[in-house]
């Protein structure tokens, strides 16, 4: 599994247009705390996965003049054919502001030992995004500047999705595996909805008020940067993306297993005061 598949959107797409320069939210962003419960969709997986489940708690403070933190908790449990079982959890805190820094750290642990762990600050520059990596190697790489990072992904998507766009080829860096290479992705979005009945069990949207909120589908697949989207998806993530940032009816497709999550708490927190 890549372990910050999560990290490319599910952490990003809590940011919102705000963030970017020269944008601003049709809708305010909201801060809360969230989490999602996942199943193994077993029709969509290999036979050799015997079992999974999990669950993710994101935490989106902050506000646009202080900038906004995200952290993130995603542990799964899984078996095999053979019963032998795996755990992973996942840990991850993003900070972003609207300066064009991003500060990660990123650590991965597997069945309690630590199996991976990335940290560093990337910056944006006029000719190229510098990224200075802490771990797991102390060194500098220099991104395309037309790289995009977390929030900026999401709010390109924002963007396109108010513009009526489907499809956006966006190149990503989200700090994933070592942190050194960035990642092409292609994000497919479906039409707007405000229906309040397409919610389902989903019942912390409606409890939050955020029922008729407009939201779209959309689906963002990741290639290997070597072959680009002519290739099969790494992986993909599908969701209903709302307005205000907040993300359900999730579906993480790493190839050989799908993960399916639904949203079963959602709980408001208030934003922080801007800086003096």
């Amino acid at each position: 599994m890549r372990s910050n598949l999560l990290f490319a959107l599910l952490l990003s797409v809590t940011a919102c247009a705000a963030l970017v320069p020269g944008m601003s939210a049709a809708v305010p962003l909201a801060t809360y705390r969230a989490v999602h419960d996942f199943t193994l969709d077993t029709k969509s997986s290999d036979p050799s996965i015997g079992d999974m489940t999990g669950r993710m708690v994101t935490e989106f403070k902050g506000s646009e003049c202080a900038g906004y933190t995200t952290t993130t908790r995603f542990v799964t449990r899984g078996t095999d054919s053979d019963d032998q079982e795996q755990l992973i959890d996942t840990r991850n805190i993003a900070i972003e502001n609207n300066t064009g820094s991003f500060t990660f750290d990123n650590e991965t642990f597997e069945n309690g030992k630590q199996t991976e762990v990335v940290k560093g600050t990337a910056t944006r520059g006029p000719d190229s995004a510098q990224v200075r990596l802490k771990e797991p190697d102390r060194k500098t790489v220099s991104l395309p500047a037309a790289v995009l990072f977390p929030t900026e992904q999401t709010a390109r998507v924002i963007e396109a999705a108010q513009a009526g766009e489907r499809l956006i080829n966006i190149d990503t860096y989200d700090a994933s595996d070592n942190g050194d290479t960035d990642s092409p992705a292609t994000v497919v979005i479906g039409p707007a909805s405000n229906d309040p009945s397409d919610v389902g069990d989903e019942a912390p949207i409606a409890d939050g008020g955020f029922a008729t909120m407009t939201h779209w589908p959309i689906t963002v697949s990741y290639f290997d940067p070597d072959t680009g989207s002519d290739q099969t998806p790494n992986y993909a993530m599908s969701a209903l993306l709302y307005e205000n940032g907040i993300l359900r009816r999730l579906r993480l497709d790493y190839g050989n297993f799908v993960l399916v999550g639904t949203l079963v708490e959602l709980d408001a927190i208030p934003a922080a005061k801007c800086p003096n």
